[in-house]
């Protein structure tokens, strides 16, 4: 039983740090963007979400998972965080 409530907890936590990621890929861009170019600002973005991942549950991902299924998943993660926002950003572009 604590096994599921931890891999809940895991799962919950992933997903709401990948919805942090994908806000702030869309905002952080965005608000840069009458400052510097867009693809600046985006990679300014990516370095801000990246940092917070690492920050909240990378530590958790080391424990419980090897560099390959670690690569792996968190590359289908973040890649998809990131088309998102492209997404989200560039519908609301005029």
């Amino acid at each position: 039983m604590k096994q599921q409530t931890s891999t809940g907890r895991f799962a919950i936590k992933n997903a709401l740090v990948w919805l942090a990621m994908t806000i702030i890929l869309v905002v952080v861009p965005d608000s840069l963007e009458r400052w510097m170019p867009l693809q600046i600002a985006r990679v300014l973005g990516w370095v801000l979400a990246c940092g917070l991942w690492v920050v909240m549950v990378e530590s958790e991902w080391k424990t419980r998972h090897g560099p390959l299924v670690r690569f792996a998943a968190q590359f289908v993660l973040w890649v998809s965080a990131a088309l998102l926002a492209i997404f989200i950003s560039d519908a609301f572009r005029p």
